[in-house]
């Protein structure tokens, strides 16, 4: 797309507002559906915990600013005037699913995506997995086949199914979920006070220590926000110490670089298509690091 504009001597970039301006709909959609997924994931214990109404309101207050959504605006203020009432706020949220579910329907891979991804941050946002939530969460992701060969997705539905073969789920249990949720979506609301929307995931074998890092002639590729500075920024401290840096994610890559914030133009909430593309290598043998 960056040649739409080399006439003018600029590149479209991400963050940037002509490309934001391109993406509108296609944002609107993926906010759309995580932020039900979201709710979703919230209702499938069957209950409200009180638990729940701080990562409630963060989610909520977030998805305020992103949409300038009155059920949100109206979410948060109930949040407040029925904090004894859990089940005021379980119907209040079930009211919102089942007005907007009629309005915005599925259509594509990636509404299916996002949509899933807030379904698995809703049912962790108290980091707390019940027997119900297992259940459901089962079930809604047989009813994704598009997404099944996701490594990160066969491992959660492994745990979900080794944890509930008792019918009972201890506290290891839980917690195992919600690590390979953490992976999908980042650290939930009550980790972190934030929101998981605008989250990278914690991919499985990110080096932790830096000193590992080789840069001499190793190819290297960026994506996300950095809170560094802007990219090419981040590109220049790259190649000042020997290595080069690259658009795409191929099979010669040697390192995706991922920031702690997600790109507001991915194509998913949580994974554009060079994270995509990474986990599809790694999965293959031939990934980055």
């Amino acid at each position: 797309m960056g040649g739409l504009s080399k006439g003018r001597g600029t590149e479209l970039e991400y963050g940037g507002a002509a490309l934001g301006r391109i993406h509108k709909h296609s944002n609107y959609r993926k906010v759309m559906a995580y932020w039900l997924g979201f709710l979703k994931g919230v209702l499938a214990s069957k209950h409200i915990e009180t638990a729940e109404f701080s990562p409630l309101k963060v989610e909520a207050e977030n998805f305020l600013a992103l949409l300038k959504d009155d059920d949100a605006k109206e979410l948060i203020e109930d949040l407040a005037i029925w904090q004894n009432e859990p089940r005021e706020i379980f119907a209040i949220i079930q009211d919102i699913v089942d007005i907007r579910s009629k309005e915005f329907q599925l259509e594509t891979e990636n509404d299916d995506v996002n949509e899933m991804y807030g379904f698995c941050a809703g049912i962790a946002c108290d980091n707390h997995i019940t027997l119900e939530e297992v259940q459901t969460l089962l079930r809604r992701l047989e009813s994704y086949p598009r997404i099944q060969q996701d490594s990160r997705i066969r491992n959660l539905r492994l745990s979900a199914q080794r944890a509930i073969s008792d019918g009972r789920i201890t506290s290891e249990e839980s917690d195992d979920i919600c690590d390979w949720i953490t992976q999908l979506v980042g650290d939930s609301a009550s980790d972190t006070g934030l929101p998981t929307f605008g989250n990278t995931g914690v991919l499985q074998g990110a080096l932790d220590d830096f000193r590992e890092i080789a840069f001499n002639g190793q190819m290297f590729v960026l994506t996300g926000k950095f809170a560094l500075g802007p990219r090419k920024a981040v590109s220049g401290l790259i190649e000042e110490r020997g290595g080069i840096t690259k658009e795409t994610v191929c099979k010669n890559t040697s390192y995706l670089v991922v920031a702690a914030e997600a790109s507001r133009d991915w194509r998913q909430s949580h994974a554009g298509l060079k994270i995509m593309r990474a986990i599809e290598l790694r999965d293959a043998g031939h990934g980055p690091e």
